[in-house]
């Protein structure tokens, strides 16, 4: 098996497939504690004081962790994106397929090791707001103020999305790793 063979490009696909599912599932168990601990402290209708420092900072570190959820889910579409551009090209001229296929393989270890980055940043993020809320997310009043009620809604829907994006390339790795002699048979992949 040479570097340029398609084999190698399967490899690396479901090396980027697993290390994503686990970034995906550590960065969905992040966003999801945070959401279910925000949405469990009392709140109010509004919020009648300022915000005060350790909330702004708690938002702060909330909209981060929502970030970086957002990106994660969108990371599947850029590498499923990236490869078809670059399947476009072998298509024009099959001669290029081990030339690409290098590229291809550089190109997943790109959007792996951003899975990887992803997950500890959101990791990250969750332990800061835990750490300045103490855990219990109703700051200042007693009361958890609105804002830092929709950083958490939106964070709980977010994780949800990145939970159904996971389940799609666990469905697809299967599918992947179910035809692994079809596609190792062939001499360059779209």
């Amino acid at each position: 098996m040479s570097f340029t063979d398609s084999v190698t490009y399967i490899y690396a696909y479901m090396a980027f497939a697993v290390i994503y599912l686990v970034g995906s599932i550590v960065s969905a168990a992040s966003a999801l504690r945070v959401s279910n601990g925000i949405s469990r402290a009392p709140h109010t209708a509004e919020d009648a004081a300022p915000v005060s420092a350790a909330i702004g900072d708690v938002i702060g570190h909330g909209q981060r962790l929502l970030d970086y959820t957002q990106v994660a889910t969108l990371l599947p579409l850029i590498y499923i994106v990236g490869s078809m551009f670059l399947g476009s090209f072998i298509a024009k001229d099959t001669g290029l397929a081990r030339s690409f296929n290098v590229i291809w393989i550089a190109f997943t270890l790109i959007c792996a090791a951003a899975a990887i980055i992803l997950s500890i940043l959101a990791l990250r993020e969750a332990q800061a707001m835990r750490s300045i809320s103490g855990g219990t997310w109703s700051l200042g009043r007693g009361h958890t103020p609105e804002a830092l009620q929709k950083v958490g809604l939106r964070l709980g829907v977010s994780a949800a999305l990145l939970l159904l994006v996971a389940v799609f390339i666990m469905l697809n790795l299967w599918s992947v790793a179910g035809n692994m002699g079809t596609l190792s048979s062939t001499g360059f992949l779209l």
